[in-house]
């Protein structure tokens, strides 16, 4: 069979799943931390996400496989499909968005088909008021290590566009990243404790698929860091993450911080994956296909 893109163009379905013969999160768990894609990363792993069909407000889980498969044609066939759940595929914290206008778009309907990004189904958040977020249980994390697969949708202006927040339980200090367009130089902005932001020039378009590796530590040496595609982009020492209590995924926790972003993959460690960062990078990128 076909996926179509948002060009309307078939092209023939790839291997999207499995790459290699083993899955990211059986090398590399996650057990404390909250895994977000729309591919399998583990062997335990049956649905990865909740499809909400536009006619009727139906909706039906879906397996990676059954999204290329031409199980969710069937389902949505010419209307429109908007994630209402996203699975955590490493432990039971679901992000979700119970109001149907602000569910992420997945699948176009009138013959557009499955959402692709580089050739993978991804999920399109429109940049007004889409969202998928959860709350968290005590007791919070103050360190993150996160793994990011998106792309922002252009024209990119001087205005800030977020991928993720993370709120502390006062919500007084909110952690957001955003990419824009500084003049002439593309720019990647960290916001840290909504008070300092980290601010590096990246050497790819943010509108193309990207992995973005951001790591914020509170001990033993406060410190965050912006990586892009396998390039450092900037790092601040003293200067770590508070107390995580909220996940906003296409939104920083500010009322205007909406994004109109194609994400495909969010993977939020809470415990230092240390030296397996790299092979986790390489995995994604393998899949990906990104640099």
């Amino acid at each position: 069979m076909a996926i179509r893109n948002s060009s309307k163009i078939g092209i023939p379905m790839p291997m999207l799943n499995i790459v290699g013969s083993s899955f990211l999160l059986d090398d590399y768990p996650n057990t404390s931390g909250h895994s977000y894609s729309l591919r399998q990363l583990s062997s335990t792993v049956t649905n990865v996400v909740r499809v909400r069909r536009t006619t009727d407000n139906a909706e039906q889980d879906f397996t990676a496989t059954g999204l290329t498969d031409g199980t969710l044609d069937l389902f949505c066939g010419e209307d429109q499909g908007h994630v209402a759940k996203w699975y955590d595929q490493s432990n039971s914290l679901n992000v979700y968005n119970f109001t149907a206008l602000q569910q992420p778009l997945i699948y176009i309907g009138e013959e557009g088909g499955l959402l692709l990004q580089n050739g993978k189904p991804c999920m399109e958040f429109d940049g007004v008021d889409d969202t998928l977020q959860v709350l968290l249980p005590a007791p919070y994390a103050s360190s993150y290590y996160l793994f990011a697969v998106n792309a922002f949708v252009g024209p990119i202006g001087e205005d800030k566009y977020y991928i993720y927040g993370l709120n502390d339980p006062g919500a007084i200090n909110p952690t957001h990243m955003s990419s824009y367009i500084n003049q002439s130089l593309l720019t990647t902005e960290l916001k840290l404790r909504g008070t300092s932001d980290l601010v590096g020039t990246m050497t790819t378009n943010p509108t193309l698929q990207s992995l973005y590796y951001n790591r914020q530590i509170d001990s033993p040496v406060a410190q965050s860091v912006v990586n892009v595609n396998g390039q450092n982009i900037s790092s601040l020492a003293a200067n770590g993450a508070k107390d995580i209590n909220t996940i906003h995924i296409g939104s920083s926790t500010i009322p205007d911080g909406h994004s109109k972003i194609r994400l495909q993959e969010f993977i939020l460690y809470f415990a230092d994956p240390a030296s397996n960062a790299t092979a986790i990078e390489s995995n994604i990128n393998t899949h990906y296909s990104i640099y």
